[in-house]
């Protein structure tokens, strides 16, 4: 694995990247509050056969954040990514994203779709937010608007603080079905140190700006400008949400042609739970 530090046409970023730079490349983008060593599992898993380079978005890990909290909009990240991606490689790419990151897939293959061979989204890409809203309103104590959300970030984020790095591990490990030393290794890229106080990584301006975009700019408002080379894998944990999930999902795959797939017994961060099924779904998909 190596960690770099990138600083031209007006753009910084943080990128990890795995194997050979000869391999089929894959890029990589992580959903809000993670980094880029989110995938730090599938790096390890896949160095043998890709090249996968995974970037630290806007106000996440190392990369700064952008100034002002409109610039989190997709006309402006997709600037940004596509700088990025011009510095990395001028061939065509495959694209792994994770939730908000998955959002961000769509947007750039809509704007930039020859550069795109294929993509697989990690549990992201169909959540639209007005659709949540509508759903979580019927539901008492559930985010059912866009300022209760930017509100529970705003806490999430700001409020985030330990004495030690091991009780933000504790905690860590307590949200995943399974924990390992890589994953630790990633938990450990979730933090930063302020006055002695471990804090998390992201403040609230970016997650305000992330949320606001992901508002503005649903992916469903692109679903008839997408090619048919898109594969979606779906979450299953909690139970709870399976019903608004489906619903999604249907959508989607009806307004896309997606290919779909359930990884049972997986959350959110679901190659965090089930890193060597979303590997064999990637290498077929991929190949």
């Amino acid at each position: 694995m190596k960690e770099i530090y990138l600083n031209k046409e007006g753009v910084k970023a943080r990128i990890h990247e795995w194997g050979n730079a000869q391999k089929p490349i894959i890029i990589c983008f992580h959903g809000l509050g993670s980094t880029s060593l989110s995938f730090i599992e599938l790096g390890h898993l896949l160095e043998n056969e890709y090249h996968i380079i995974s970037i630290d978005l806007p106000g996440h890990g190392k990369t700064p954040e952008f100034l002002k909290e409109e610039d989190y909009g997709m006309p402006n990240m997709i600037k940004w990514i596509d700088k990025i991606v011009s510095n990395i490689t001028k061939d065509k790419f495959y694209i792994l994203a994770h939730s908000w990151g998955a959002d961000i897939a769509l947007h750039y293959i809509s704007t930039h779709p020859s550069k795109v061979i294929k993509a697989m989204l990690l549990d992201g890409g169909y959540y639209i937010k007005t659709d949540l809203y509508a759903y979580n309103a019927l539901r008492s104590g559930m985010i059912d608007s866009l300022q209760k959300e930017i509100d529970y970030y705003i806490k999430d984020f700001d409020e985030y603080c330990f004495d030690t790095l091991q009780e933000h591990i504790e905690v860590e490990k307590i949200n995943y079905v399974r924990w390992s030393c890589l994953l630790e290794e990633a938990s450990r890229d979730l933090i930063r140190v302020e006055e002695g106080k471990y804090k998390y990584h992201a403040n609230s301006r970016t997650a305000t700006g992330t949320v606001k975009s992901m508002y503005h700019y649903p992916p469903d408002s692109i679903y008839n400008r997408l090619p048919i080379s898109i594969y979606l894998l779906q979450s299953t944990l909690p139970e709870s949400m399976n019903e608004i999930r489906e619903t999604l999902v249907e959508k989607f795959k009806s307004n896309t042609g997606s290919k779909i797939k359930r990884i049972e017994g997986a959350g959110h961060m679901l190659h965090w739970d089930k890193p060597h099924e979303v590997v064999k779904e990637i290498l077929h998909w991929f190949k």
